[in-house]
C-alpha cells in the first residue's frame, strides 16, 4: 500500500473510530487503533513521497485524531466517575450530590 493510499484509509478510519467511540463499541475501537497503527507506519515510512496536498490532508487528519483522543479521554473520565459513584457509600455524598473529595478530570490540550 502506498503512503497516499494509507492516508486515504486513515481518513476513513478516523470517521469510523469516532462512531465507534460514540456508540461505546470497545472491540471496534481497539481494532481500529491497531489498523491505524499499521497505516501510520506506512505513511511515516513514505512521508517524503507525499505531495503537498496530501501533507495538508495529513495535518487535518492529525486534528481529527486529536479530537477523537479527547472523546476517548472524556469517556474514560465519565466511566471513572460512574465507578466512583456506584462504589461510594451514601454517607460519602455531599449536599450537592457530589462525592466528598471528588477531583475533576484532567483537561486535555488540543492545541496544535
Amino acid at each position: 500500500m502506498s503512503p497516499a493510499d494509507a492516508l486515504v484509509r486513515l481518513r476513513e478510519l478516523v470517521a469510523e473510530e469516532r462512531q465507534a467511540i460514540r456508540t461505546i463499541d470497545t472491540d471496534r475501537v481497539v481494532a481500529l487503533a491497531e489498523e491505524k497503527e499499521r497505516l501510520m507506519l506506512t505513511v511515516r515510512d513514505g512521508a517524503t513521497a507525499l505531495a503537498a496536498e496530501e501533507r495538508a490532508t495529513f495535518r487535518q487528519l492529525a486534528v481529527n485524531l486529536r479530537e477523537n483522543g479527547v472523546l476517548l479521554a472524556h469517556a474514560r473520565n465519565c466511566l471513572r466517575d460512574v465507578l466512583q459513584l456506584v462504589s461510594a457509600s451514601p454517607a460519602t455524598y455531599g449536599t450537592q450530590g457530589a462525592i466528598a473529595g471528588e477531583t475533576r478530570g484532567r483537561r486535555v490540550s488540543v492545541a496544535l
